[in-house]
């Protein structure tokens, strides 16, 4: 009996080790496939190692890992489900979990899983992002949509389609018909044929798609590629394999090619390739001046990044990184640069899930990059933007419901109105108002939103339609409050930048500008409170000027009554207003009526500017502008009294610019505000500005930097609270030149040039 049951344990043991043995070498080669990056090979084994050992955690996590990269959301959701159940101490565990989560578009799941990483990681800034980005999904969801998306016909296969650009009569285009190029490093990854460029001839509908060129396709992976716009050269994307032993990795290059009859000769390396690191997905700018690609160079931000080369003679200048705004811990590829916007997809930035695409404007250093949401965008990789023209073109995308795996879709630009946010600061008496409730009003004095300060005193209001004007009004009865209330509009770091002009009652307007702008205002100094007020003068008299001294109380009211400022007379019946808003006309009232009583605007001097009419009510009216009908009668900003012809060119002071440079310099910026005052005084007149350069450059260019200079003397006035149908603007290039650009010897004249680029004011009378 003893022996027999041994037997049994002997087998049993046999049976056991056999089968440890199997699972074992099972276990090995998945993990052999897995460093190779042959992700599709290693599934196979590690799922058999599961099916002998459910709960190893090596396997599990390998598998869901292998998954994720071959973008198998639903798989890599299930795995790693399992995985932080069986290995809780590993956080990259929950980071992965929530990014494949939020890749099936499981946002709020996906939230509670970067939450578990951050609170291992608290200073990981990959988990803050991914945190950010699941806020970010719920509040573009109410955000206009700016594109419309469809998929493009016979073009498309079961396998990977990308990079589409146009290229004469047709499209060109990379496809596996390869590896995906969105994950650079993983060739192989997913058992498909290499990369080729392809080429469909346009006609109803493309044709059927074959080879671009010969010359240009090897044997391995070959694109995304960008040709010049004379159609004279290739740069493209290419992954050699050179067996240069085990620990040897190719890496991607970009090569160029010149096109020599019908036939693309003359390949060459681009001189920043590299056998150290990957250099990819070049983009060449129209104008042949730029090219921006994609590396992983050392020095830059993280994995890969978005560099530009400067062209300079017939070469071109070290690649220079767009900086930490662009560039992130992750990868930024595939980048397309048209009228001063790079396009570039990022899944670094806060996004939707895997690739998205963003822009964003040279003109603005590479800052504030601007995801392109959904539906552009998806929960999936989206990359390879191309605009046929303003409004239309090409992206690829492996979202649901494409043929196969990376598709071509084609998208439709739909203008909508911009949309901004205002931040504010409510002080009573230079304290901080807080706890207050600020409404926001439309022109129609419809309520759109309300909002409470907080403890200092802030605010702010979201999804403002962009040169709208609003209104904003105080919600507090206590009159004596409203009387010391001051209401600014703040900067990105809570710091006053412009004064609310106060037009009664706990009540003020505005007009809504990029939020940005706000960040490039000079901080607003006490003393520059007054450029937005005006100070009223008057006399209170029986029958001449001097003869009351009453002391009496002088109210400024509106239509319906309301005091909105007082003062008391002195001992000659004068009184003053310090800081009225800059309107056509006042109300007066006296707190003890008395109809003998008239009263007189002077200036402050002394000198009479007009009586006031007493009205029917007790009221007296005051109406600042008395219009002529060839002229138009103005007050500066010294509230001296001026008068000029209709459409008369109005020089304050002219705006002088640095050279090349269309940026309001702080003397423009004083000079601006001269005329704000002036509109402000002067509701009955609009302004148009006219811009003009020196005759350095092209008269193209020239034309360009005069519009540029005149938009953003008109955006200053904008911000300053002035209405925009007020200011029209424009360009005039070097055609009226005030001053000569070159000495009569022919030399250049720098004083002369330095007059040519400036701003002029034309005054002209509303309608």
């Amino acid at each position: 009996m003893r022996s027999k049951n041994f037997k049994y344990v002997l087998i049993f043991g046999v049976i056991s080790f056999f089968f440890g043995n199997y699972a074992f070498g099972q276990l090995s080669k998945a993990n052999t496939y897995f460093e190779e990056g042959k992700y599709a090979d290693a599934i196979v084994y590690y799922a058999k190692t599961l099916k002998k050992d459910a709960n190893n955690i090596e396997a599990t996590e390998n598998i869901a890992f292998s998954y994720r990269k071959l973008k198998d959301y639903t798989n890599a959701e299930t795995y790693y489900a399992k995985a932080v159940e069986l290995n809780p101490d590993e956080s990259a565990n929950y980071l992965y979990y929530g990014q494949s989560l939020k890749n099936n578009e499981k946002v709020r799941e996906a939230k509670i899983q970067f939450e578990k990483f951050l609170e291992k990681n608290p200073s990981s800034l990959i988990g803050e992002l991914m945190v950010q980005s699941c806020l970010d999904i719920k509040d573009w969801e109410v955000d206009p949509k700016e594109f419309t998306v469809s998929t493009v016909e016979n073009i498309n296969s079961e396998n990977a389609d990308f990079c589409p650009l146009i290229y004469q009569d047709g499209i060109v285009f990379v496809s596996e018909r390869g590896a995906d190029l969105v994950n650079e490093n993983n060739f192989g990854a997913n058992n498909k044929p290499y990369l080729s460029i392809f080429y469909a001839k346009a006609s109803n509908s493309y044709k059927k798609a074959k080879q671009f060129s010969h010359q240009l396709n090897s044997v391995y992976h070959d694109g995304p590629v960008s040709i010049t716009s004379d159609n004279k050269t290739i740069y493209f994307t290419r992954a050699e394999k050179e067996e240069r032993g085990k620990d040897y990795s190719n890496k991607i290059k970009i090569f160029t090619a010149d096109l020599e009859g019908k036939k693309w000769k003359n390949i060459k390396e681009f001189k920043y390739s590299s056998n150290k690191y990957s250099v990819a997905h070049p983009w060449v700018s129209e104008d042949g001046t730029k090219l921006f690609f994609a590396s992983d160079m050392p020095g830059g931000q993280g994995k890969m990044d978005i560099y530009v080369c400067n062209r300079e003679g017939d070469d071109w200048g070290e690649p220079i990184n767009l900086g930490k705004e662009v560039n992130t811990p992750e990868n930024e590829v595939f980048p397309y640069y048209r009228k001063d916007v790079l396009y570039f997809s990022s899944d670094g930035l806060s996004g939707y899930g895997g690739m998205d695409i963003f822009s964003v404007f040279s003109t603005d250093n590479w800052t504030n990059p601007k995801n392109l949401k959904t539906p552009l965008n998806s929960s999936k990789d989206d990359f390879g933007i191309f605009f046929t023209d303003d409004e239309n073109g090409y992206f690829s995308s492996d979202r649901e419901g494409g043929m196969g795996s990376d598709d071509i879709y084609k998208f439709n630009y739909q203008s909508i109105e911009q949309q901004t946010s205002m931040t504010g600061l409510l002080e009573y008496d230079k304290l901080p108002a807080s706890n207050t409730e600020v409404s926001l009003y439309d022109e129609n004095d419809e309520l759109l939103q309300s909002v409470t300060t907080d403890e200092n005193g802030k605010f702010k209001f979201n999804k403002l339609k962009m040169d709208e004007s609003y209104f904003l009004k105080i919600n507090e009865e206590d009159e004596s409050l409203l009387d010391k209330a001051k209401l600014y509009l703040t900067n990105s770091n809570g710091e006053k930048v412009l004064l609310a002009n106060d037009i009664g009652k706990g009540k003020y307007n505005f007009q809504a500008l990029p939020y940005d702008k706000y960040d490039e205002l000079p901080l607003l100094e006490e003393e520059d409170e007054s450029l937005l007020t005006v100070s009223v003068f008057g006399q209170l008299y029986q029958k001449l000027p001097g003869d009351y001294s009453g002391g009496m109380e002088v109210w400024v009211v509106d239509d319906e009554g309301n005091i909105i400022g007082k003062a008391k007379t002195d001992k000659d019946g004068k009184f003053v207003f310090d800081k009225l808003s800059p309107d056509e006309q006042y109300l007066f009232k006296l707190a003890e009526d008395d109809s003998e009583l008239n009263l007189i605007i002077v200036d402050e001097n002394g000198r009479v500017l007009e009586a006031a009419k007493r009205l029917i009510d007790g009221k007296y009216r005051y109406v600042r502008l008395n219009s002529e009908q060839n002229m138009i009668t103005l007050i500066n900003e010294l509230d001296e009294v001026i008068k000029i012809a209709e459409n008369e060119n109005f020089v304050i002071s002219k705006i002088f610019y640095d050279y090349k440079s269309s940026d309001v310099n702080a003397m423009a910026a004083k000079e601006l505000d001269k005329l704000v005052v002036i509109l402000n005084k002067n509701k009955g007149v609009n302004v148009e500005l006219t811009s003009h350069t020196d005759s350095k450059g092209s008269d193209d260019y020239n034309l360009r930097l005069s519009h540029e200079r005149a938009q953003k003397a008109r955006e200053y006035i904008l911000q300053k609270g002035v209405n925009s149908n007020r200011i029209t603007a424009k360009g005039l290039g070097e055609t009226q030149p005030v001053a000569a650009n070159e000495n009569e010897d022919g030399t250049d004249n720098p004083s002369g040039r330095a007059k040519n680029r400036r701003t002029e004011f034309k005054i002209i009378k509303s309608r």
